[in-house]
């Protein structure tokens, strides 16, 4: 019935009804606010119920975890639940659980049974033995790595003449990087899609089997996962006979440094067979917010409003000083200005590029003004992009209310449990007792009264402590629980109650601050842009190619459709950024 509904919902946008009942390959140009999220998760929903028959599913590729998390929760809520018959997560869990895991052993001589994934300490070790190997000098070898990261990267197939002609350097040198830790019987982060890609393309019966478990593939945020997994979904799905939903938008393409490429999903579209469907109207935003967006990204694009948007509003804050005064001035007239106009504070985001340049000082003006805030960067209580956390987090949402409710349901609770521990199908019996460690430490929780502090030390000892010595998965980031705990740390006045850090309490009046690149896929009544800056965005660093600017251009019209109904934006009086000019001019057109 919640398919159902959710079918008849989409019935009203022709795009987006297009796309859920598309059988052939499709990609979805999916703009901001366009309810791309709904489109594909219905979508998935849609051709686990109809197309394909039990023990058949899908598999969806995510950019992060907490896209993976976000998925799961609103698949839920149309009765697909986690199970065998789905795969949900990032391209290297994918990889990892999917190909690496399951059928490296059948391959003589490719990674020993026991494999692990590398520490951070041991890649470290890796790169400064390779460089010994490979070069005669005493150059700094992690600084001539990042080169080679970028090579490792971009350059996915090694049979290609370009592996070693561009660069023959920097090839020997990530090969005996590879080759150190294969010695030592370990693999690192960007390893996994790197052998999985050589893995399925020697291998046919790979595709075959993966293929016959997964006949539709989805892709959430195609511009963002880069070339390893572009070539997967080329093997798969245009060599390999399985069936591709894509979503994605080039405009909001903006992890360069990580290997994405906006070009990639261009190019999808020009693959012969794939149908392309753009979502037009934007749900989130006031149609002159909209129109402005046009003049941050310095292109035109065919996106409109719903007929019942608010008009929005763009309000510009000259500030005669450096950050030190913009943070002052947010803190003092910006930020209470919106309050007083009846934003709450839990709708008020304040973006800014980096969190130790900009987010610090916001943070430290806020301070000072008594203002309750939550950071959403790398400098945030709960990792967005760890499982872990993201767990931790909803069994404290569990045990300061959410068992009255079944929000999260206990099932949900237990599943990512047994994910996070096993990495894969639990037995029976290994359920059975981790049910009951679970629960017995959740109902140990309810109306005791912790602060947060004291119960996430309950948490490492009773839960975290006993699962790493079980656990069969082998890319867990365990310590996130006591990054946790040393971010409550009430020596430094920073505990809180549980309720406040599960959000079940009531209007909590926290502002969030977050960089433009943790804010991607979220949105906010009210966003204050701070820092816009010329020689902040666009910086020094944005002028050296036109690729690094573009993105930065792309980096700032993420930041600006944030906003549902106004934004602020907040600069230097005389030495703005070059493009507020255009985004202002663009606002003004009718």
């Amino acid at each position: 019935m919640a398919l159902a509904k959710a079918l008849t919902d989409l019935e009203g946008n022709t795009e987006q009804h297009h796309a859920v009942h598309e059988r052939g390959h499709c990609v979805v140009l999916a703009g901001p606010g366009s309810g791309k999220t709904k489109t594909l998760t219905t979508a998935m929903a849609r051709t686990l119920m109809e197309d394909v028959v039990e023990p058949r599913g899908v598999a969806c590729i995510t950019y992060n975890n907490e896209c993976a998390m976000e998925l799961e929760t609103r698949l839920a809520k149309l009765g697909i639940t986690s199970s065998d018959r789905s795969f949900i997560g990032t391209v290297h869990s994918f990889a990892l659980t999917q190909v690496i895991t399951p059928y490296a052993r059948c391959i003589p001589g490719l990674l020993p049974s026991d494999f692990r994934i590398a520490t951070r300490d041991e890649c470290r070790v890796a790169v400064e033995d390779a460089y010994g190997t490979v070069f005669d000098d005493v150059d700094d070898p992690h600084r001539r790595w990042r080169f080679a990261v970028h090579k490792r990267l971009t350059e996915v197939d090694r049979n290609l003449p370009y592996w070693r002609e561009r660069n023959p350097d920097l090839a020997d040198f990530i090969e005996a990087y590879e080759a150190e830790l294969r010695s030592k019987g370990l693999i690192d982060f960007d390893d996994m899609p790197l052998i999985a890609f050589r893995m399925i393309k020697e291998h046919s019966w790979i595709r075959d089997a993966l293929r016959a478990r997964f006949p539709v593939l989805f892709v959430d945020e195609y511009q963002d996962l880069g070339y390893a997994l572009h070539e997967l979904v080329l093997l798969l799905c245009f060599d390999g006979g399985v069936r591709l939903f894509a979503v994605g938008d080039v405009d909001q393409s903006i992890y360069g440094f990580a290997g994405a490429n906006p070009a990639l999903l261009q190019s999808l579209t020009d693959q012969d067979g794939v149908e392309v469907i753009r979502l037009r109207f934007n749900y989130r935003s006031g149609t002159q917010i909209i129109r402005a967006s046009m003049g941050a990204l310095g292109e035109e694009r065919d996106y409109h409003g719903i007929d019942n948007t608010i008009d929005g509003e763009i309000t510009y804050w000259p500030v005669q000083g450096n950050l030190d005064q913009q943070a002052q001035h947010i803190a003092e007239i910006v930020l209470p200005t919106l309050l007083n106009r009846s934003f709450q504070p839990e709708q008020i985001a304040i973006l800014y590029r980096t969190a130790p340049r900009f987010g610090d000082k916001i943070a430290g003006a806020l301070e000072c003004t008594d203002t309750a805030f939550v950071r959403a960067d790398s400098k945030a209580l709960v990792r967005r992009s760890s499982r872990l956390a993201r767990f931790i987090e909803a069994c404290a949402s569990w045990v300061t209310g959410g068992w009255r409710e079944a929000d999260p349901p206990y099932r949900r609770l237990l599943t990512q449990a047994l994910n996070i521990v096993y990495g894969r199908r639990a037995s029976e019996e290994e359920e059975r007792a981790l049910s009951h460690q679970l629960i017995v430490f959740l109902r140990s929780s309810i109306g005791v009264g912790e602060s947060t502090h004291t119960w996430l030390q309950r948490f490492l000892h009773e839960l975290i402590e006993t699962w790493r010595v079980i656990a069969h998965n082998t890319h867990q980031e365990w310590e996130v629980c006591s990054e946790m705990i040393e971010r409550t740390d009430p020596a430094h006045d920073l505990d809180m109650p549980l309720s406040m850090f599960s959000g079940r309490t009531e209007h909590t009046g926290r502002v969030t601050l977050s960089t433009l690149h943790s804010a991607k896929g979220r949105e906010f009544d009210a966003v204050i842009l701070f820092g816009i800056n010329n020689g902040d965005l666009p910086s020094w660093h944005d002028n050296q190619s036109s690729q690094s600017m573009r993105e930065a251009r792309r980096l700032f019209y993420v930041g600006v459709t944030r906003a549902r109904r106004e934004l602020c934006l907040v600069y230097r009086e005389g030495h703005q950024s070059p493009w507020l000019a255009e985004l202002y001019q663009r606002s003004q057109q009718s």
